[in-house]
């Protein structure tokens, strides 16, 4: 109780106050905006610094506002147009106001504004990018602030807040994932802050850094105890710390010439695709399999899928252009699947068709038991074969072996595995004579690559055995707590890109070198945005 009380007296004061320094970017002054009035809008044409989104009745020769990635490039942009003095940005819409006269001067939320002197030093020829949706910002807002309010005041989180075996708590593990997320976004956040401002408040970053180490204490101690002390100071200091967060500007940070890099990928740099038939669309990028077979990079899941909605959303797939169709044993929706490809008309040849063996139980008849699923899916082979996941090891090394004969034969063309980790991946590749060439794996970008969190890098380690990495559930929170469709970060980069929300982690995980499986339902417009996705977009995302 004291702790709460010290904290929350501490924070009352805690706030973005108006920048003073003449450098940039303590120069910038927060929740300020200067409003044209009808008098102080510098009109201009804007053109001539490549304005093109966002103009004033969507005409970039008359206005005095445009859209720009960043605050610094506003502000360069200001000292690029004559008569501007003054500027004003909104985080919220990317959107640059220029002025004649700080006249107009009104607090408000969500915006910075500065002289046409306060501007990143030497930044000027970076505002000319600002307006492009294609050409990826220099700088960016990054809500911090807000990712940690959403994080902490997620609903599944509070059953825990009792400790564990409280009623509702069934993923202690999970809501304490939930809580480094929203700890490390806090830190960042208040790192963020000027030097002046967090100095007055060290008291309060005490408390920030508290909470970081209890988290951490958890994770080398994980016992009730330590779950307990780390949500309990956890909550404290967010609940006293709510009303700072939900007005807290995002914290403008540099995007580095060149991606910082992926050494478990070629050159330790983010994917590059090429562009194929189409223009380089997701739909007709295909991913290079190490027995020399080709796969669709993006693949539609069908998981959760049953009857008629798995009907309906699979002949919808493939309508819009997907042709990477992955199903399994306990999917139970084998047949559907096979129906909805069947009534698509699209030949056989121009599919890439993968389902699992999902039931250890029946390894020793897996023969019969694909003879099934090939009669279920309409096909007389499969592209790709999957154990659906690992199992005890004799019987396991069995099934191998009959998934070897049935590759031999031509049956299955591609053989691969389901929910290995390095570890069992490792066991297995001991003993088999034809090598796994997939692994599909939970992704988020939360934990990449990986089904829960390790020290070994399922990325890494795929990239080290030419293996490739299919990434399901990417926008889909399970088996976590956190959802990242509705993540502050990741609306904010589908905004600067107009996207939706969903293909921002989706271009994570393409940028990571992971292909992934998308699973929407068949109204959703996702579907044919995905598919039309310009790889150059999916690596600007994925830069970020």
């Amino acid at each position: 109780r004291w702790r709460a009380f010290v904290v929350a007296a501490s924070a009352a004061s805690l706030h973005c106050g108006v920048g003073q320094s003449g450098t940039w970017p303590s120069c910038q002054e927060r929740d300020v905006v200067f409003r044209h009035a009808h008098v102080y809008g510098l009109f201009a044409d804007l053109t001539a610094i490549e304005a093109k989104e966002g103009c004033w009745l969507s005409d970039c020769t008359n206005t005095d506002k445009f859209i720009s990635a960043s605050s610094g490039a506003c502000g360069a942009a200001c000292a690029q147009v004559d008569g501007c003095q003054f500027w004003s940005y909104e985080f919220a819409i990317r959107k640059c106001f220029l002025r004649k006269s700080d006249a107009g001067r009104e607090a408000a939320k969500g915006f910075v504004s500065g002289a046409v002197r306060c501007r990143p030093p030497g930044d000027t020829a970076t505002a000319t990018a600002a307006s492009s949706a294609v050409e990826p910002p220099t700088r960016v807002p990054v809500p911090f602030a807000r990712a940690a309010a959403f994080a902490a005041g997620l609903p599944a989180l509070r059953p825990c807040d009792g400790g564990v075996g409280s009623p509702g708590c069934d993923n202690p593990y999970g809501a304490m994932g939930v809580w480094r997320y929203a700890v490390n976004n806090l830190r960042l956040a208040v790192a963020g802050l000027p030097e002046a401002e967090r100095l007055q408040h060290r008291s309060t970053l005490g408390y920030v850094k508290q909470i970081a180490d209890d988290v951490a204490n958890f994770y080398r101690s994980p016992t009730a105890e330590s779950f307990q002390a780390a949500v309990g100071n956890c909550r404290a200091v967010f609940d006293a710390l709510s009303g700072w967060l939900s007005g807290a500007l995002p914290v403008e940070v540099a995007l580095p010439a060149q991606p910082p890099g992926a050494p478990h990928l070629p050159g330790g740099r983010s994917a590059s695709l090429s562009e194929g038939e189409g223009g380089g669309d997701i739909a007709t990028a295909t991913a290079d399999l190490a027995d020399g077979r080709r796969m669709p990079l993006v693949g539609f899941g069908t998981w959760q899928l049953v009857g008629q909605q798995a009907y309906d959303a699979t002949i919808a797939a493939l309508r819009s252009g997907y042709r990477h169709i992955d199903t399994a044993q306990a999917y139970m929706n084998e047949r559907e699947v096979g129906l909805a490809i069947r009534d698509s008309g699209i030949p056989r040849s121009e599919l890439f068709i993968a389902t699992k063996i999902s039931d250890p139980s029946e390894y020793p008849m897996l023969d019969q038991r694909l003879a099934q699923q090939l009669e279920a899916l309409g096909t007389e082979y499969l592209d790709l074969y999957m154990l659906h996941g690992p199992s005890e090891k004799a019987g396991q090394e069995a099934a191998w072996r009959m998934l070897e004969a049935l590759h031999d034969r031509g049956i299955v063309r591609s053989l691969g595995v389901s929910n290995f980790g390095p570890r069992e991946l490792e066991d297995l590749l001991a003993s088999v004579r034809i090598k796994p060439v997939y692994v599909q794996n939970k992704m988020s970008i939360y934990t990449p690559g990986e089904q829960s969190n390790g020290d070994v890098s399922m990325l890494a380690y795929a990239r080290e055995h030419g293996i490739a990495l299919m990434g399901y559930s990417v926008i889909n929170p399970w088996p976590a707590m956190l959802p990242p469709m509705e993540d502050p970060h990741v609306r904010a980069i589908a905004d600067r890109y107009g996207r939706s929300a969903g293909l921002a982690p989706l271009g994570f995980a393409v940028g990571r070198g992971c292909d992934p499986a998308v699973r929407l339902s068949h109204t959703d417009r996702r579907e044919r945005e995905v598919v039309r996705l310009p790889v150059v977009g999916v690596g600007h995302a994925s830069a970020e």
